[in-house]
C-alpha cells in the first residue's frame, strides 16, 4: 500500500460523506421503483446486482477517501475495499472501524481519518490508487 497522509474530519467532510451516502440511497430506491416492473427473476436479479455493485463502489470511494488511526500505537494506516465491506464500524466519537493494526497487530476500534494530499515528500503523485 501506499503511504498517504491523514487528517481529522471536518463538517465538510462529513457532509460529502453523507452526501455520497444520500446518492447511494437515491440510486437504489430509483432503480427499485423501475426494476420492479419487470418480470420477477430479472427484475430481482438486476436489482441485486445493482444493490451489489452500488455497495462496491460505495466501499471503494470510502477507502478511497479515508484512513484510520491504531488506537493503541496511534500509527495511520488504509484499508483495502473488501476489509472496507466486511469490517464492523460506528459512528461514535466522530466515527471508527474494527481493524488489526499493521504495525502493533493489535485489534482496536480504529479512528476514522481523512486521506490528505501530502505536500512534502513527492512532488506529485500521478496515478497512485
Amino acid at each position: 500500500m501506499t503511504t498517504a497522509c491523514f487528517r481529522e474530519p471536518t463538517n465538510a467532510d462529513r457532509r460529502a460523506g453523507i452526501l455520497a451516502l444520500v446518492m447511494y440511497l437515491a440510486a437504489v430506491v430509483l432503480a427499485s421503483a423501475t426494476i420492479f416492473l419487470l418480470e420477477w427473476p430479472l427484475g430481482m436479479v438486476l436489482w441485486l446486482g445493482l444493490v451489489l455493485a452500488a455497495t462496491v463502489l460505495l466501499a471503494r470511494w470510502n477507502a478511497a477517501h479515508s484512513g484510520y488511526r491504531c488506537a493503541h500505537c496511534g500509527h495511520q494506516f488504509e484499508i483495502s475495499t473488501l476489509t472496507e465491506l466486511v469490517s464492523p464500524h460506528g459512528t461514535g466519537s466522530g466515527g471508527w472501524k474494527y481493524l488489526r493494526c499493521p504495525r502493533c497487530d493489535r485489534l482496536s476500534r480504529a479512528k476514522a481519518l481523512v486521506r490528505n494530499s501530502c505536500d512534502g515528500g513527492r512532488a506529485t503523485d500521478k496515478g497512485a490508487s
